[in-house]
């Protein structure tokens, strides 16, 4: 659907010309956006929105940053968010080889790295959106800037309308490089959010930290440009996960000359032990070029240097980079929250959000379906796939979700399972590799028996034969550089798609 037909106050969704399916609106046309708009599409009436001008989410590259943009203050998505939406790093490349990143039916090229650049696995979603001419379902350069219960709408606020109220939701989009520009509503049965979550920053709280006279910034703002500027300083990484692993590969054994002259990462015990062992580094940890430090920042000592809980300091500090991940946002909903009441954050770092079932529907209301917010170990975009046919299939009235009070108890469960390794529940949407845990085996049977399809033995049989115990062989042994170089065509082969019609 192109923008002209956004102009009217109100939208039938007819791209397939079915008035007696349901109109679902999908938030986002990242990886999670084009897998609903592809499945859902094929029997529903349905649109997906997205405030870049192309599908890709935080695949499509950004040049453009709060610093350079043209018409900051105008921005939709930086009105609601407080920053821009966010772009991966240039060179990045994919934390999981080619046949855990691909989708049903679509093996990726030949050509393209084991483990993608992030313009190949980009390049792969466009080829991905062709083959089932998802572009014709979307509308691009648009932003949703409130989702309403159409319900709740007071008296005054249906009169401010020129049509009648007829589907569950009342959506608010605008242009996305204006706020005030091209305002409209259209209606839905379903609302579909996958919006992502690595825009929004997860800034840790450390005491004085406006001493500190360095560049600092959080991996939002990472760009080659600092590659530069990181050169023959010492740069503190605080944190260790794949974000910050990724820079200390690029930085130490990509870059030749323009290597820092020391790097310090400083994060929690059980990674930082694991890392410390690597023989991906054992000349950088010998010359103290690249150093482990297991803890955390209690503050800023003065304009260079930082103390940590242990009582030890970390001085000659040129700059910092904060690898603290992300909070999930969703002001479209926010800014109803008082009238709608649909979801709630769970603690003030904003990483654990509810209830939901089966971390996808919102339980009190549950045609509000929330894609991609479970932060699998491996299994990343296989996960985001399954979510996808579970919403079609409820959808499609294939399946039927259990009761209010079934799902509200299904919650407090998991929950509360999650609160026995993080007391504010931070680790609900996340899996681990612990077997007594959520690991990424148990979600995807808990999403097989909810979506009532044949599991993907194929699949299945190479993820834990193959992929995953190679991974963590060498994880454990904190060589995250090795996985990057591991190539798996030989024992998968070289045009492996999962095979569509199964889970």
């Amino acid at each position: 659907m192109n923008r002209h037909n956004l102009q009217h106050s109100e939208i039938n969704y007819v791209n397939n010309q079915n008035l007696y399916k349901s109109s679902v609106l999908i938030i986002g046309a990242g990886p999670c956006g084009i897998l609903s708009t592809k499945y859902i599409s094929q029997n529903n009436n349905v649109l997906c929105v997205d405030g870049k001008n192309d599908i890709g989410g935080l695949w499509k590259f950004e040049e453009i940053n709060e610093n350079n943009h043209p018409n900051l203050q105008a921005d939709a998505f930086f009105n609601s968010y407080g920053v821009l939406q966010s772009s991966l790093y240039e060179d990045l490349q994919t934390n999981d080889c080619k046949s855990m990143m691909c989708f049903k039916g679509l093996p990726p090229n030949r050509k393209y790295q084991e483990f993608m650049y992030s313009d190949q696995f980009f390049s792969y979603l466009q080829q991905y959106s062709q083959k089932f001419n998802l572009k014709n379902y979307m509308a691009l350069n648009t932003f949703v800037l409130s989702v309403r219960l159409s319900k709740n709408l007071t008296q005054d606020e249906k009169l401010q309308l020129s049509f009648n109220l007829t589907k569950r939701f009342l959506i608010k989009l605008v242009d996305s490089t204006d706020y005030n520009s091209m305002i409209r509503f259209v209606q839905a049965d379903s609302v579909i959010v996958c919006n992502g979550h690595y825009s929004v920053p997860n800034y840790p709280n450390i005491e004085n930290e406006q001493i500190f006279n360095g560049d600092l910034i959080h991996m939002h703002y990472f760009r080659k440009n600092k590659i530069e500027k990181y050169a023959n300083r010492h740069l503190v990484i605080y944190g260790c996960g794949p974000s910050s692993q990724d820079v200390v590969l690029i930085l130490l054994k990509r870059q030749g000359h323009m290597k820092p002259s020391k790097i310090t990462v400083i994060g929690q015990n059980n990674q930082i032990k694991a890392q410390s062992k690597s023989s991906c580094y054992t000349e950088e940890m010998a010359t103290e070029r690249l150093v482990y430090k297991a803890g955390y920042i209690q503050k800023f000592n003065s304009p260079n240097s930082v103390l940590l809980d242990n009582g030890e300091t970390v001085e000659n500090i040129d700059n910092i980079l904060y690898a603290t991940g992300y909070q999930y946002s969703f002001p479209f909903l926010e800014c109803n929250q008082q009238r709608d009441n649909i979801i709630e954050f769970y603690n003030e770092r904003k990483n654990s959000f509810g209830p939901l079932y089966r971390r996808m529907f919102a339980v009190r209301e549950p045609s509000l379906i929330f894609l991609g917010c479970v932060s699998t170990v491996f299994q990343l975009q296989s996960c985001l796939e399954r979510q996808a046919i579970v919403a079609q299939r409820y959808i499609d009235n294939f399946i039927k979700l259990p009761s209010f009070t079934e799902m509200q108890e299904s919650f407090k469960s998991d929950y509360e399972e999650a609160c026995k390794t993080s007391q504010d529940g931070k680790n609900y949407l996340k899996t681990t590799t612990e077997e007594t845990g959520f690991t990424d085996f148990k979600y995807t049977q808990q999403l097989q028996s909810l979506a009532q399809l044949p599991l993907d033995e194929d699949f299945e049989k190479i993820y834990k034969e193959i992929v995953y115990p190679t991974y963590i062989s060498l994880l454990s042994n904190g060589n995250y550089a090795k996985v990057k170089d591991l190539n798996f065509e030989q024992c998968i082969g070289a045009d492996y798609a999962p095979e569509e019609g199964k889970f």
